[in-house]
């Protein structure tokens, strides 16, 4: 077994290597190889390079490029490529930062939010951004059915105020606004392109103010972005070209960074982690994961609706075993549904141990016949999800559960999930940071539980009390038994790379011994 470290994210670079500079936003797990990104290291930065064009495999292709109606991790990474939004979550992953708004204000009573945008702002078009396409974007993804709709529901009404003002009015103080604010989702768009244009067009054809712009997507294959010229920091992104190249076989795209035919892979398998770690043409590094791996389950619907149950579930799942057989040791047992890279996480949460007889116990205590059947759902070709269902049939025998594997494509899967009729779903969440968890699992929400419904906590509940685990979410959350966590993913830090809130990358910039400002891959 390999040490466990304290928490993990994956990164392969090329010893002396040089990152590129710019970008926003690409992975969640990945290994990058310096092979392409720089060359050979110098002891003058100045004589150093920057690549071309990046190559990025990725295990899932995007497939479609409209962020009020997507919100698939491979289309999030190119809307962070195309887009800007307001605000952004800053490198520490505990504020925000200025994005498309230089500037903002709240009134006294926190229901007003006036955001005063850059005048240098432009789309990739040349043309700039201004209040009027800050309000039609907003407006869109308020009225729009999507995914994260929800993110506005505070907001009572988006208006502008010239062309560089934008005046935000919410129903009650709500303490994570520019949390949501700066969710993919409230993208800004061009409105003269894309009122009334057809779905088609912004689904497939993006336009926006960020670092790159679309200029070639074969679906299914490879996806090439350039630079964008109008972009408003001079002299980024200093890398000309992106491309997500889709490589769904884990080990095709070990084989391609290690070959030198791209430049970085997201999602290696915990089983190639030692090997990669070997390689001398590349540093791997462990970072800070958002990521939890956690089982929702429908509570709408017998047996399910029965606590007992979902506690009995609880007792028999043995995640330390799962942290060795599935991990490889490169996590650690979720206590909570919230990760452990949040300020929010609530440390004295104990979960639920390991507790055979106890299951059995609760199951027949709740009345339901054993052997219980059950379904599990989960993407099939998951290097995690997959054994990790192998692992919960065996577990969960013991306690009386005869657990019915259903693995389904991803596009499968989603569909089944959301359309309420999975009863249960082994799934990765990825949050944002910082967190206020003012939404958690609850009986009466409309998708099986593990959505989110709105919580009880106070709309302007400072930091500090929302520390305190009598007053947090996670503390009714194992009362329910929902969602079930499973484990964290986690990181072991690493010299030169740091996590933004969003899971985000950042890749410093090295000068012989110094460290400069971070290069973004999110």
């Amino acid at each position: 077994m390999p040490p466990r470290p304290q928490n993990v994210r994956l990164y392969v670079i090329t010893k002396g290597g040089r990152p590129m500079r710019g970008l926003r936003g690409i992975v969640a797990c990945a290994i990058i190889s310096g092979l392409a990104l720089a060359g050979v290291s110098a002891p003058d930065a100045s004589a150093q390079q920057f690549k071309k064009a990046i190559r990025f495999g990725v295990n899932r292709a995007p497939e479609n490029l409209d962020p009020v109606t997507q919100d698939a991790n491979p289309d999030i990474w190119a809307f962070m490529q195309i887009y800007q939004q307001l605000v952004r979550v800053n490198v520490a992953g505990d504020g925000f930062d200025p994005d498309l708004a230089e500037r903002w204000t709240t009134s006294a009573d926190g229901k007003t939010w006036t955001f005063s945008l850059r005048r240098n702002a432009r789309f990739s078009t040349g043309d700039p951004v201004k209040a009027g396409d800050v309000v039609w974007s907003l407006k869109r993804a308020h009225d729009v059915k999507g995914p994260w709709q929800w993110a506005l529901e505070p907001v009572q009404e988006i208006f502008a105020r010239g062309d560089f003002t934008v005046v935000m009015t919410l129903k009650e103080p709500w303490a994570p606004f520019l949390a949501d604010v700066s969710l993919f989702s409230n993208s800004v768009l061009p409105e003269k392109i894309f009122k009334d244009a057809p779905q088609d067009l912004i689904s497939n054809k993006p336009v926006g103010s960020g670092p790159f712009m679309l200029v070639d997507w074969k679906k299914g294959e490879e996806l090439v972005m350039k630079a964008n010229p109008s972009y408003y920091e001079p002299g980024l992104p200093k890398t000309p070209e992106l491309h997500l190249r889709y490589i769904p076989d884990d080990n095709a795209r070990i084989i391609a960074v290690q070959s030198g035919e791209v430049d970085g892979v997201d999602y290696p398998p915990f089983s190639r982690v030692a090997e990669l770690k070997r390689d001398s043409r590349l540093d791997t590094q462990l970072n800070p994961s958002t990521a939890v791996n956690h089982l929702t389950v429908n509570i709408r619907e017998a047996p399910l609706n029965n606590v007992k149950v979902r506690k009995a579930l609880a007792y028999a799942t043995d995640r330390y075993a799962i942290v060795r057989a599935v991990c490889f040791g490169y996590c650690t047992p979720a206590t909570t549904f919230l990760p452990q890279t949040t300020p929010y996480f609530n440390k004295s949460s104990k979960g639920y141990p390991y507790d055979v007889a106890k299951a059995r116990e609760l199951l027949k205590e709740s009345g339901v016949p054993t052997p219980l059947p059950l379904k599990l759902l989960y993407r099939s070709g998951d290097a995690v999800a997959a054994p990790t269902a192998v692992a919960l049939k065996a577990m969960w025998a013991k306690a009386g559960v005869d657990l019915e594997l259903e693995p389904l494509d991803r596009a499968a899967a989603t569909q089944r999930y959301r359309s309420n009729q999975a009863a249960r779903r082994l799934r990765t969440w990825l949050h944002r940071e910082p967190v206020v968890p003012q939404r958690l699992p609850h009986p009466g929400n409309g998708r099986p539980a593990g959505a989110w419904a709105a919580g009880d906590e106070p709309r302007e509940a400072p930091p500090d009390l929302l520390h305190d685990p009598g007053h947090c979410p996670q503390r009714l959350s194992p009362d329910l038994a929902v969602p079930l966590p499973v484990h964290h993913r986690h990181r072991q830090e690493d010299e030169g790379v740091r996590a933004d809130g969003n899971g985000a990358v950042a890749l410093q910039e090295r000068h012989g011994r110094g460290v400069r400002a971070p290069s973004w891959i999110r």
